[in-house]
């Protein structure tokens, strides 16, 4: 008995293989391309011992009789029927009063609003078999999972933001995040906003951060949401966060409210999508209340339904190994939903920390590395900026030819040399993971980076890491 039958016009072909390609992933699905014998027979026997039917409504279904008959031989047999719209017409006689998902400027992604509630619908009929399928990439695809967004942040980092923003558009970096803050503070930010406006001219991918990072680290307790509100209206961007609650409510429920009611609040003031971020709570004896998060996040995602949704890694665990611990949990909460969940870890650049958490079930990445510190192609460690002279036979080798040449040039400055060698590696690194992930060797690649002495200690204390 499959869980889920599609029905559709042939002329809907194409769409109904795009859906059952991925309703295939997580549920028993049939439709009639698995058909072998005796067309009418297996309509006959497959329809009334399935789960539910999803059909497509459309002109061409509107007018065959095939389809409205197999619609009536589930009406007959009491089967759900959960129809998706995929054009402007009109549903097929006395179908009209059923509630339709809308399909109509679908084309597949697994992130598309409508395919997204169609998940939930189905959850709540027939159990899915399998957790969700992770996507290659998000944003109509402009994302690519795993993926690493570059920070630029005027704290404590080797190049002012308008020039990092200059360098990753020479570069060409494809996902970057620049701080509200930034905007905000910057006497004349205009420089900025032009680079920016560049930067996303050229096909890159801009994600605002709400400035919270810097305006705590520098103890600007003034700093507020009207400010992010200020930078939004300034700033090109594709994505931006919510101006997080920094300290939630000690209680789960009222925890999930506030930063729901953040993200709707902040909706108001830009077209963009806005993703939310969850900080632990704090413990009466100290400490973040790691416990509560998987569940939080959890309820947040099932609530919002977000592109992405974001918690500081800082507030993981103290040590990496409990950080993978609680990602693995954060992870193992989210495939309970109908969707895929991507999680995004705030203020991880580490090689090391993205390459252990992207294991445990993290998706998406930011950090400051690569214009504070120098990279090691070697061994994916890092080193203080002014080491650089001793990798510079690192960046004569580089896979751009955009590290190559800054490396001869004199009017590129030692900050810039070492930033396009830094980009060169981020770049090789962050494919080199995705490959990885998409062949199903995170554990060779984890090996690869952290050694297998650490490897085989990181299997032991973090269960399921390399599931």
């Amino acid at each position: 008995m499959a869980d889920i039958c599609i029905v559709y016009a042939s002329e809907d072909r194409a769409i109904a293989g795009k859906l059952y390609g991925l309703l295939a992933q997580r549920w028993d699905t049939w439709w009639d391309d698995k058909i072998t014998g005796r067309f009418a027979k297996a309509i006959e026997t497959e329809i009334p011992k399935a789960g539910c039917i999803v059909a497509l409504f459309s002109a061409s279904s509107r007018d065959k009789d095939t389809v409205t008959d197999e619609l009536r031989l589930g009406q007959k047999h009491g089967v759900e029927l959960l129809p998706v719209r995929i054009d402007d017409s009109d549903a097929p006689y006395s179908f009209g009063s059923y509630s339709c998902t809308d399909l109509r400027d679908w084309d597949g992604q697994m992130d598309h609003p409508g395919f997204l509630q169609l998940q939930r619908r189905l959850v709540s009929v027939v159990p899915p078999r399998a957790r969700p399928q992770k996507p290659l990439a998000i944003a109509s695809n402009r994302v690519p999972l795993p993926s690493l967004f570059l920070s630029v942040s005027s704290h404590e980092t080797q190049l002012v933001p308008a020039e990092a923003v200059q360098a990753l558009r020479i570069f060409g970096a494809p996902t970057i995040l620049i701080s509200a803050y930034d905007i905000v503070a910057a006497c004349e930010p205009r420089t900025l906003i032009d680079e920016l406006s560049d930067y996303r001219k050229n096909g890159g991918f801009v994600l605002v951060d709400s400035g919270n990072y810097e305006a705590s680290r520098l103890n600007n307790q003034s700093w507020c949401e009207n400010d992010l509100m200020a930078a939004l209206a300034l700033t090109p961007h594709d994505w931006a966060f919510c101006f997080d609650v920094m300290h939630p409510s000690e209680d789960r429920n009222s925890a999930v409210d506030e930063i729901v009611r953040a993200v709707e609040r902040d909706k108001a003031h830009t077209v963009a999508p806005v993703l939310p971020i969850v900080h632990a709570p704090k413990l009466e004896q100290g400490g973040d209340d790691l416990e509560s998060i998987p569940w939080i996040v959890r309820e947040v995602a099932e609530r919002l339904e977000p592109q992405l949704i974001a918690i500081p890694e800082r507030e993981l665990g103290a040590g990496l190994i409990t950080r993978a611990k609680t990602v693995r949990a954060i992870r193992e909460e989210l495939n309970k939903l109908p969707f895929y969940q991507p999680l995004h870890l705030l203020g991880t650049g580490n090689p090391w920390s993205i390459a252990v958490l992207a294991a445990a079930g993290a998706d998406s990445f930011d950090g400051l590395e690569w214009c504070r510190m120098v990279a090691d192609r070697d061994t994916d460690r890092l080193h203080h900026f002014q080491h650089f002279d001793f990798f510079t036979y690192q960046t004569g080798v580089a896979d751009s030819p955009i590290t190559r040449d800054a490396l001869e040039d004199s009017a590129v400055g030692f900050a810039g040399k070492v930033a396009f060698h830094n980009l060169d590696y981020f770049d090789w690194f962050v494919k080199s993971m995705r490959e990885a992930v998409t062949e199903g060797s995170m554990e060779a690649f984890v090996v690869g980076v952290v050694g297998k002495d650490t490897t085989n200690q990181l299997k032991k204390q973090v269960p399921g890491l390399f599931r």
